[in-house]
């Protein structure tokens, strides 16, 4: 049986973890102010797919395995890393680029599911958080897992696609002045490269 007596406090963590700024937000508001909204939308799909993983890993019980091997968390930080210093050069070439180039970018629904995939913010979450919250179901953790991974995915999905349009609203307004968006674009590829060097920081402390 299914403990909902965690859903409060699950709520509540879930809230902090996105309103907490990581790769993932940076990801949906650089797609937002580059590309505009539909496609900041299908990024958030992509990044909300990815976390169907890290549920499956969270409810077979790998991510306490992966809690006992420091490398794989490290090796985690060090692929989120080289695909956001991807992002980040490849935002600095096609800065400020006109709608027309920009439209032929390459998919964003795949970008974000890689993005959310190697997102250690996330992948800590699954694996050493979200089994706090078994409650009572001790007897079913596989189906506890998977309805508060489902829930986060929901929340989550309505919090990315707020945040992506609400960056696409922001560039529709200056969508016409160059200058704008190349300064936006720049802003975009520098909070890639900066996040890229936190990670590697990070590895690097271990």
């Amino acid at each position: 049986m299914l403990d909902v007596s965690v859903l409060p406090a699950f709520l509540i963590a879930v809230v902090v973890i996105l309103a907490t700024p990581g790769p993932d937000m940076a990801f949906l508001i650089a797609t937002g102010v580059s590309q505009g909204r539909r496609a900041a939308v299908r990024g958030a799909f992509g990044v909300t797919s990815a976390m169907t993983i890290w549920v499956l890993v969270a409810a077979t019980g790998l991510g306490v395995a992966l809690t006992q091997v420091p490398a794989a968390l490290d090796a985690i930080r060090l692929a989120g890393a080289g695909y956001l210093l991807f992002l980040a050069i490849t935002t600095w070439r096609h800065a400020g680029a006109a709608v027309a180039e920009v439209s032929a970018a390459p998919n964003v629904f795949r970008r974000g599911f890689v993005v959310n995939l190697t997102n250690p913010k996330v992948a800590l979450f699954f694996v050493a958080f979200l089994p706090q919250f078994l409650g009572s179901a001790g007897e079913n953790p596989f189906g506890q897992m998977l309805m508060l991974g489902l829930l986060l995915q929901l929340t989550g999905l309505v919090a990315d696609i707020a945040i992506g349009s609400a960056a696409g609203l922001f560039r529709d307004a200056v969508l016409g002045r160059r200058k704008v968006r190349l300064v936006l674009d720049g802003a975009a590829g520098t909070v890639y490269g900066a996040l890229a060097t936190l990670l590697l920081l990070e590895v690097a402390r271990h």
